[in-house]
């Protein structure tokens, strides 16, 4: 009773600080991304994980730097011209609809009415104060993304081993299968997250600025890629936009083939693009998807959206773990081997752990991938370690 008390009253707290976690989680996003490359180049050079750290964020910097230096100033300039000429753009929409569907609108009232609606619910750009808190804390949040992340990969190994000391260790050997099972498919979504908002704005910008010759191509194109990491919406919400801007712009006639490319294009990132060079990294079905973006929508707002999709694949992986279908073996440490002999294992990103060794009277032969290390305990009661480096060992 007490225990449930506790963990209530942490659920609780957890909840009124819920503001808090945003920065902390984005920065854990960044931290694990470049974990594998902080321990490529650290085994790869013999370079301490700090220094490992300080280069890599360096290089990441410049090439920000770089890259706003190149689009940014362009960007820049669509982002404001697009935002005072707001009012322009909406009575040009309403125009435009108005005549083609042969509406007898008052399109200055109307569009007075729209623009009302949306500085209501978005905010006027003019005011000032409030534009100015929202940047000083925009500005907190990345500082704090940013120092959370450092902190997160060189102190990895600490962090790891802090949580195993919650996990009994007869159960560490399932813990590592799991952890290496959602390591695999965590890296896998998000590096194909990357790829697709790559390709997505890319392709946007090509249609949108040399096919339609549409003013803020490239703003909306790179909005059209970010929006590819929220699953169902966030495609909408693109071809909305563009579709929008189209209209006021050149006419309704243009929406039919703004809408057309959108979806020849969604067409083939499904079919040819995920399957053939990305993968289904999560194995959900259509509805849980949409669910758990919902879900993460009423629950964290945009932040949730965006990591609803990974936090339900990683609860369907302990499901499918702890209770797997049938005809898979379960993967529960069984009441004989409570207290097996143990070797000590390098885990990546966590350092040594202690994994239970089969006796000389196993059969089988087991393996534990975790993430680039493999452990393989044969019936003689060895075993190999595969890292980075390719140098084998036997415990």
């Amino acid at each position: 009773m007490f225990r449930l008390l506790t963990v209530l009253l942490v659920l609780w707290f957890l909840y009124l600080i819920r503001e808090v976690f945003p920065p902390f989680i984005v920065g854990g996003i960044f931290a694990y991304l470049l974990l594998p490359l902080v321990n490529q180049v650290s085994t790869r050079f013999r370079l301490k994980p700090g220094l490992a750290v300080a280069i890599i964020y360096i290089l990441i910097a410049g090439l920000i730097v770089g890259t706003s230096s190149w689009f940014g100033g362009a960007v820049a300039e669509q982002f404001t011209a697009l935002v005072a000429q707001r009012n322009e753009i909406v009575i040009s929409l309403v125009q435009q609809v108005s005549d083609a569907f042969h509406w007898n609108l008052d399109v200055e009232h109307t569009a007075s009415d729209l623009i009302a609606s949306l500085e209501s619910s978005l905010g006027s750009p003019g005011e000032i104060v409030h534009v100015g808190g929202l940047l000083s804390k925009s500005l907190l949040a990345v500082l704090v993304c940013i120092v959370s992340s450092i902190y997160l990969v060189v102190d990895s190994r600490s962090v790891g081993l802090f949580m195993l000391r919650f996990v009994p260790k007869n159960q560490h050997e399932n813990v590592i299968r799991l952890s290496s099972r959602m390591n695999v498919m965590l890296s896998k979504y998000v590096r194909g997250q990357i790829f697709l908002i790559i390709l997505m704005s890319c392709v946007a910008y090509g249609f949108l600025h040399f096919v339609f010759h549409l003013k803020y191509a490239l703003l909306i194109a790179i909005l059209s890629g970010f929006l590819e990491i929220i699953p169902v919406l966030g495609p909408f919400f693109a071809i909305s936009i563009a579709t929008i801007v189209g209209v006021a712009q050149h006419g309704v006639q243009i929406a039919i083939w703004i809408i057309l490319s959108y979806w020849l294009a969604r067409l083939v990132e499904d079919y040819v693009v995920v399957p053939r060079f990305i993968g289904h990294a999560v194995q959900l079905h259509p509805l849980a998807i949409i669910f758990a973006v919902l879900c993460g929508e009423v629950m964290a707002g945009a932040l949730g959206m965006l990591i609803a999709i990974p936090v339900a694949a990683s609860i369907k992986e302990i499901l499918d773990f702890l209770y797997p279908a049938s005809g898979e073996r379960p993967h529960a440490t069984s009441p004989e081997t409570t207290n097996p002999p143990t070797a000590t294992v390098p885990l990546s990103g966590i350092g040594t752990v202690p994994v239970p060794v089969p006796t000389a009277e196993a059969k089988s032969t087991q393996t534990v991938d975790v993430t680039n290390i493999e452990v393989i305990s044969t019936s003689e009661g060895q075993i190999d370690k595969t890292s980075n480096s390719n140098s084998s060992e036997k415990a």
